[in-house]
């Protein structure tokens, strides 16, 4: 009797404490729920009224960097990748080349992203500069996507022409991808800029197919251990941002924040990406935010509350 008096009052108090925990854990998701968000994100873009400016600001700051970053405020117009290559790798064995289309550069991203290496597009005038590049990261083997005017005998390293086939992907990178079809060129950079070399994602242009050279053999591209740590600089972009500079930061490690415009004073969203960076670490892709000065300048004036027309004196 005792016994079964003990177990029916535990078996009370159990419940009691139960009730308060599902009462506490409810209440806590209310409030979170309704917290004022403090950075946008692709996946959550809040109303204007719940971003608070003064959080923005705390979080930015308070991320941890490396220290080389640190101070630094760097605006890459970059169409080929070059700048940002130059940024982010002081050094890689493996390389992504791609030709100018546009389903070419998609292919290319996919794949440096997930074995993290750097990527370029080829052009005549940066031909040089890719040479150099090689040469300074030590590259051992570039993959070269789409028809590029590289041959083995142009240097030491190992050329690699992808066939671009499913079945070459798997081949070359070792892992199984997921196909996702990008619906116009406006979103190839968010695309590129939701990759991530944890799953697999082959980006296919819906307006272009991908070329096959299914007669080239498929040589493995080995992956590349994660760069940053969990601390690279805040890098934002906008939609006219070049692919190839998205996914050098993406195979750096790096998030990419897409921005809805470029000129943070025009969106309270675009502020909070920035909110605080004015003095860096800050990268921002494409040509639209125009030079460090200029983002610097726009950022430090800040996005203010519209005036309601009411308050609005009569001219």
């Amino acid at each position: 009797m005792f016994a079964k008096g003990v177990r029916s009052r535990a078996a009370v108090v159990a419940a009691h404490v139960a009730s308060v925990a599902l009462c506490l854990t409810l209440a806590g998701c209310h409030d979170v729920l309704h917290q004022p968000t403090a950075v946008p994100t692709d996946s959550v873009t809040p109303a204007e009224s719940d971003i608070n400016l003064d959080d923005a600001a705390a979080e930015n700051r308070n991320r941890m960097v490396k220290e080389e970053f640190k101070g630094h405020f760097h605006v890459f117009e970059d169409p080929y990748g070059l700048e940002t290559l130059r940024y982010f790798f002081p050094e890689s064995p493996t390389l992504v080349i791609s030709d100018q289309r546009d389903s070419s550069k998609l292919r290319a991203a996919s794949i440096a992203v997930s074995q993290r290496a750097p990527m370029l597009v080829y052009d005549e005038s940066i031909r040089q500069d890719i040479y150099t590049e090689m040469i300074r990261l030590g590259v051992d083997r570039a993959l070269i996507v789409g028809r590029v005017p590289m041959t083995a005998s142009d240097g030491a390293v190992r050329l690699i022409q992808d066939p671009g086939t499913t079945w070459a992907l798997g081949q070359i990178t070792a892992f199984q991808f997921e196909s996702k079809v990008v619906a116009n060129r406006e979103n190839m950079a968010r695309a590129v800029a939701h990759l991530d070399g944890r799953t697999r994602t082959e980006l296919k242009a819906a307006w272009e197919p991908l070329e096959r050279l299914e007669d080239e053999e498929a040589v493995p591209l080995p992956a590349q251990s994660r760069r940053d740590a969990d601390m690279a600089p805040i890098v934002v972009a906008t939609e006219a941002a070049s692919v190839a500079s998205v996914a050098n930061a993406r195979s750096y490690g790096a998030g990419v924040r897409m921005m809805p415009t470029a000129d943070p004073r025009e969106s309270k969203v675009s502020q909070a990406m920035v909110e605080g960076m004015e003095d860096g670490p800050l990268v921002a892709l494409g040509p639209e935010f125009g030079d460090e000065k200029l983002l610097a300048d726009r950022i430090r004036e800040g996005w203010s509350e519209p005036r309601p027309a009411s308050s609005v004196p009569a001219a």
